[in-house]
């Protein structure tokens, strides 16, 4: 049997641009205009916007980390 076949699924689901915008809070229209600019992590299928929660995660961690540096 092939090794894909025999491992578990671990496929992680892609979320719509209005769940995106739930999780983080913002406008629909925001995460798509986010994405377009590459300013947030996105999959482009097609015409559609898909977003992964872990990179999304990651993604506003890192903006928290950056916007909580002392000025100089």
């Amino acid at each position: 049997m092939d090794a894909v076949y025999s491992t578990p699924n671990c496929f992680e689901p892609l979320w719509h641009p209005a769940d995106a915008a739930t999780y983080l809070g913002i406008h629909e229209k925001t995460v798509i205009k986010m994405a377009r600019l590459s300013q947030l992590p996105a999959l482009r299928l097609g015409k559609h916007w898909r977003f992964r929660a872990v990179d999304l995660t990651a993604w506003a961690a890192q903006q928290v980390k950056s916007s909580c540096q002392p000025v100089e």
